[in-house]
């Protein structure tokens, strides 16, 4: 099996390599993984649809790099509001050689509080958290909830159609 990874990140290529080897119950070093960084078109800290459109426009980038691939895949972190409540989310979109369909998955998502949105969208989420110290997620949420996970999870959401 053979999979583009709109990505360098080390730590969303494990989760997205552990999701496909859970899913077709294969081992990890039966997938072959071909990655690069592409970029989204959208800003840097994406909120809503835009979360959907940078992972797309990813999947379309990664494409046009690396061809005879069975799927193509990327990730998008954005910020998913509903009134005055905010949640960080990982989307992930899948493009499927085979049946020429694009498929999607989402992680489930931690409330970021609504006083600090202004901070985040001066900058982007990630510089918000440094600067609260915060370097990883793990510290935040706890080990069963690492960026890794979310991932996996998120891709493996995106799978089920493929069954």
């Amino acid at each position: 099996m053979k999979i583009a990874i709109a990505t360098s990140s080390s730590e969303k290529i494990q989760g997205i390599k552990k999701a496909f080897s859970r899913f077709f119950q294969v081992a990890e070093t039966e997938i072959l993984v071909y990655s690069s960084s592409t970029n989204s078109g959208v800003s840097d800290q994406p909120f809503n649809s835009e979360t959907y459109i940078g992972a797309r426009n990813r999947v379309d980038n990664i494409k046009k790099k690396m061809q005879n691939c069975d799927f193509y895949v990327s990730c998008e972190a954005g910020i998913e509001s509903f009134e005055d409540i905010f949640f960080n989310v990982q989307v992930i979109c899948i493009f499927e050689a085979k049946s020429q369909r694009y498929l999607y998955g989402k992680s489930a998502g931690w409330m970021i509080p609504s006083e600090d949105i202004k901070i985040i969208k001066e900058s982007n989420l990630d510089n918000y958290l440094k600067r609260k110290g915060i370097f990883r997620i793990e510290e935040l949420l706890g080990p069963d909830f690492s960026r890794n996970e979310a991932i996996a999870q998120a891709t493996e959401l995106a799978l089920y159609r493929c069954k």
